[in-house]
């Protein structure tokens, strides 16, 4: 319990004293194929028209004043979005359209307010990782209320930190049981580890999982551990694995084949953020105190966006900069939208795949969701 609080408090100030520095996620929509029209008289040239690239406008259709960790997340396809309203022990869920329904974390009015660590989209359910006072575990939200939950220790019992790989077809949580132990569930299957100081770093589409105790990692695939790393640093990406460690970006196969490597190091900001993001076809990797590099997975950059970025899909890329929200096709780097930030802060954007709907959370609180206008 004393490792979760000091995380947790630690991240809060954290977010509360540092500025604005734009991180953003990206949506790439599939660029548009030239069309040519040929003309049947000889009397008249062949002509080419290109179409226009798509844009468009972004309109603010639901926010909501909270305080506290602003955990949130938005469902790949945009239907739904889950926002924690942390220190008043709410869930939000809310549609493209606007409308929302407002939950609340306890089962009953007496019991202990919960300690949320993380909110997951999961079909059309969300589920809300917390130390719920008598145990730690899930619980599941629908639109119409609640489904269920899954208990894990008993009182003393901790939350600490949930996943969803990117497409949400695997999703693990990590909870500290005992003093000596914690547990890591990953669709419903149990790994028991200890000591009780690991933490859950990442989990990729195939299944892939990764775990850092100290200054190592550790990866997992179907409960078994293939993988040991001398640095914390790793993200897992389908069936490749980005590592950090010694001032290089390095690229290595699940077997732990070396397939790149260059002087791209990455870590976690405030808020566990990381300063690397994978898309299938390319990474972005922010330069400190600077702005956006993409680069191909054979690590030639082939682009720089202004700002830091906050999220990315297969389709694009989402950075922040000077107090704006820029949105590009991962297709040809057009700029599909930009939106103000909304509050004082940007803390975390999820996009949807097709790019038209947009989950922003301040640093310390306060959510806003957008769709196209």
């Amino acid at each position: 319990m004393r490792k979760t609080k000091a995380i947790l408090l630690a991240l809060l100030i954290a977010g509360m004293v540092l500025a604005s520095g734009c991180m953003g996620e990206g949506i790439t929509s599939g660029s548009p194929s030239p069309t040519t029209s040929s003309q049947p008289s000889t009397t008249q040239p062949e002509t080419t028209t290109t179409q226009e690239p798509s844009t468009w406008e972004m309109k603010a259709v639901w926010s909501a004043d909270t305080t506290g960790i602003p955990f949130m997340d938005m469902s790949p396809d945009g239907s739904l979005s889950a926002a924690i309203d942390w220190n008043r022990g709410l869930l939000y869920l809310v549609k493209p359209d606007g409308s929302n329904t407002t939950l609340n974390l306890r089962r009953n009015g007496g019991e202990i307010g919960p300690v949320v660590s993380s909110v997951a989209v999961v079909g059309d359910q969300a589920w809300v990782l917390a130390s719920y006072g008598g145990f730690a575990g899930i619980r599941i939200f629908s639109w119409n209320g609640f489904v269920g939950e899954e208990r894990h220790g008993g009182a003393g019992a901790v939350a600490d930190y949930m996943l969803r790989s990117p497409s949400g077809n695997h999703i693990c949580y990590l909870v500290t049981v005992s003093p000596t132990e914690q547990e890591l569930h990953c669709d419903g299957e149990k790994i028991t580890l200890t000591p009780d100081d690991y933490d859950l770093k990442s989990i990729s589409d195939s299944g892939l999982v990764v775990l850092s105790e100290k200054e190592r990692a550790f990866v997992f695939k179907d409960g078994e551990r293939i993988l040991t790393f001398n640095t914390s640093r790793v993200i897992a990406y389908r069936d490749k694995l980005l590592v950090s460690e010694d001032g290089k970006l390095k690229v290595f196969s699940r077997d732990g084949k070396l397939l790149a490597e260059g002087s791209y190091p990455f870590d976690q900001t405030v808020l566990l953020k990381w300063t690397l993001i994978p898309t299938g076809r390319y990474l972005l990797w922010h330069e400190p105190l600077g702005d956006t590099h993409v680069l191909t997975w054979n690590l030639t950059e082939v682009k720089v966006l202004p700002g830091f970025p906050y999220f990315a899909n297969e389709n694009f890329a989402v950075t922040a900069k000077d107090g704006v929200i820029h949105c590009y096709s991962l297709g040809d780097f057009h700029e599909v939208f930009s939106v103000k930030i909304p509050g004082d802060s940007l803390g975390y954007i999820k996009l949807s795949d097709d790019g038209k709907v947009m989950l922003i959370s301040g640093e310390t609180g306060g959510f806003w969701l957008y769709a196209k206008d």
